[in-house]
């Protein structure tokens, strides 16, 4: 047998030996806090990714929230299984995040040092801005190097303990590792602590490159290769891989992403603007999307009930807004009516005057007074003196007024004179209809019906 086909049945070996050597794991749970328990297997390898676009999770399984994706050729150090999922060590571009209140920035604002026991290290992504799932824990007093920062927490580097997880059909082993201790995900703390930094680029497999020493070679190389089919790709299906392993996922998490922005955006608008309906049924429909992991679903779902609350609050409004807009017209149409009455009893409203007349001047005078008389516009006779100083009255020369205030007679030149308390312009077309005076001109009095005498 060739070297280069000893050395694929090889790796295959150690595929199928690393599965058998993983512990037993408690099922994941479905949006939980806690990051799963994966312990640590006794044996470790170097796989390369082999496809575009692969998803590394926070947890082992779809229900877990994506932190970044690898394209072909990107290696990783592969520490651990659960069923489908290797348990890898965060690749370059990983970070996490912690509460700043209890971490302490010293030197220069790159290291800080926790100020609390267990504190929660969170899976940070760069693909949704979601951080639920704790992956281990510091303890006090313990550095961590911090590479920025987002609201109230601090982004650093993934300390030890802290690990994600890819599915195992889209990474090929390419060579083994040395075994590294069991880590306790609740304390981040390992008998033999491994480097959490990735691993340095693979060179390509060369033909005499030594088989490892622990695959087991009981087994025929038929078997093996079955045994083994699952967790490497051959180069035919590496090509075909983007096409018919991960087509949906993607484009169900782009969308839920693009809603999430929408849904941001639309919050920051007034209730009677946001495109509420729209927004519902576009959630609606991917709720639906099997390939929506089970996290981003639940959150589609709370989005939907809230578009709802919202849907049924903005009805409300309207409504309330119609009722006001109702209740404003008819205001504005009784103060209309109001004001219409009003002026129509104006309109019809008798005015009573002391006397009313045309102004003219006149030639007698007193002294400190000034004496107007107010006439016939008929006959221009005058029917008494008006008696002021007040400048308004000059204006009113030649025009047809009403006077208010009390008549007296001056003995001594033998005249009625008033002295106004008001004087006003008014119509004489309405003389005995709405305006009337103790005072009217004679031309203006209702004639008297004449009886007409026939003869015989």
């Amino acid at each position: 047998m060739s070297r280069p086909r000893r050395r694929s049945l090889a790796l295959r070996s150690l595929a199928l030996g690393f599965a058998a050597a993983v512990f037993a794991a408690t099922p994941a749970v479905v949006f939980a806090e806690d990051a799963p328990v994966v312990d640590n297997s006794k044996v470790s390898f170097a796989g390369q990714i082999n496809s575009n676009a692969v998803y590394v999770r926070s947890g082992p399984g779809e229900n877990y929230y994506a932190t970044l994706k690898l394209d072909k050729g990107a290696t990783v150090t592969v520490v651990g299984m659960k069923f489908d999922w290797l348990k890898i060590v965060p690749p370059e571009g990983s970070f996490c995040y912690v509460a700043k209140a209890y971490v302490e920035k010293r030197g220069d604002g790159t290291v800080g040092r926790v100020t609390k026991p267990d504190l929660n290290v969170r899976a940070g992504s760069d693909l949704n801005a979601m951080k639920t799932t704790v992956q281990t824990k510091l303890d006090q007093e313990q550095d961590v190097t911090i590479v920025g920062e987002q609201d109230e927490y601090f982004k650093i580097k993934p300390p030890t303990g802290a690990y994600l997880y890819v599915n195992k059909q889209f990474v090929d082993p390419v060579k083994p590792l040395p075994p590294v201790a069991t880590a306790n995900p609740s304390t981040g703390k390992e008998s033999e602590p491994i480097s959490s930094a990735p691993m340095s680029p693979i060179v390509s497999k060369t033909p005499d490159a030594p088989a490892p020493a622990a695959a087991p070679t009981t087994k025929p190389a038929n078997e093996q290769a079955a045994a083994a089919a699952p967790t490497t790709q051959g180069s035919e299906q590496q090509a075909a891989a983007p096409a018919s392993t991960q087509p949906a996922a993607p484009s169900a998490e782009a969308q839920f992403d693009t809603l999430e922005s929408a849904f941001l955006d639309a919050t920051n608008q007034p209730l009677d603007k946001q495109p509420i309906d729209d927004l519902l049924t576009k959630y609606t429909e991917l709720s639906k999307n099997s390939d929506l992991p089970i996290s981003m679903e639940r959150i589609a779902e709370m989005r939907i009930g809230t578009l709802k609350l919202r849907a049924d609050a903005r009805t409300q409004y309207l409504d309330a807004q119609k009722m006001q807009a109702e209740a404003k017209e008819r205001q504005q149409a009784l103060k209309a009516e109001q004001e219409e009455l009003a002026q129509r009893v104006k309109d019809n409203e008798v005015q009573i005057y002391a006397a009313i007349g045309t102004l003219r001047t006149s030639s007698l005078q007193q002294a400190g007074q000034t004496l107007y008389r107010l006439t016939d516009p008929g006959t221009g006779r005058t029917l008494l003196y008006v008696r002021s100083t007040d400048p308004k009255i000059a204006g009113m020369l030649n025009q047809f007024i009403g006077v208010r205030g009390e008549i007296t007679e001056d003995t001594t030149m033998s005249l009625k004179i008033i002295t106004p308390t008001e004087t006003t312009s008014v119509d004489q077309s309405k003389v005995g209809t709405t305006i009337t005076a103790q005072v009217i001109p004679p031309t203006l009095l209702p004639k008297a019906p004449t009886a007409s005498i026939s003869g015989n």
